[in-house]
């Protein structure tokens, strides 16, 4: 049995309840919010299965014609990239331009490769049967982008044009600008 009648004992209990009291936090109203959430995205490109967009495309392939003696007729290549043929991949409906500038020789219109003094002029073409030249700064419209890559072929051409070239190492750099 608890003695309430001494002082002590009641300011106890009375502690007591009042610490099990502040304890138990009180409910109160509630209101909601929101948090606004947004990104913006623009149309980008991405060439060979890169996994971001690049402001240097660097090497997209490589023309390696067959070895050739000092004198030859028509001798065709084809550009092989990491992919195979050369791969562009840009957002929806974005319309991917590409354009075949100059190499480290070009002269009178005209693409070469060169070894050390000697040069042999070549062609690049946008078709297997190599009718349609692409000129030196010709654009090649990609049309309207999807969700799957565009491939992009491209062929060379080369022809010692009758005359015997002096043994070497021909080589050259196209510049390829993307826009899109």
């Amino acid at each position: 049995m608890i003695n309430f009648t001494s002082p002590l004992r009641l300011l106890a209990l009375a502690g007591g309840t009042i610490a099990t009291l502040g304890a138990t936090p009180a409910l109160a109203d509630s209101s909601s919010g929101t948090i606004a959430v947004a990104l913006n995205v623009t149309n980008a490109c991405v060439v060979n299965g890169a996994a971001s967009v690049q402001s240097n495309l660097g090497s997209l392939g490589t023309i390696q014609f067959p070895d050739q003696p000092g004198i030859f007729g028509n001798v065709d290549g084809q550009l092989v990239g990491s992919l195979g043929t050369l791969q562009v991949q840009c957002s929806p409906n974005a319309t991917p331009v590409l354009t075949i500038g100059s190499g480290a020789h070009d002269a009178a219109g005209k693409r070469y490769m060169a070894a050390n003094t000697h040069s042999v002029t070549y062609r690049l073409y946008s078709d297997s049967a190599r009718t349609s030249e692409i000129a030196i700064g010709g654009q090649l419209t990609l049309g309207t982008a999807s969700t799957t890559p565009i491939s992009v072929p491209i062929y060379a051409r080369v022809n010692s044009g009758g005359q015997v070239l002096a043994a070497g190492a021909y080589t050259d750099t196209v510049q390829v600008v993307l826009t899109w």
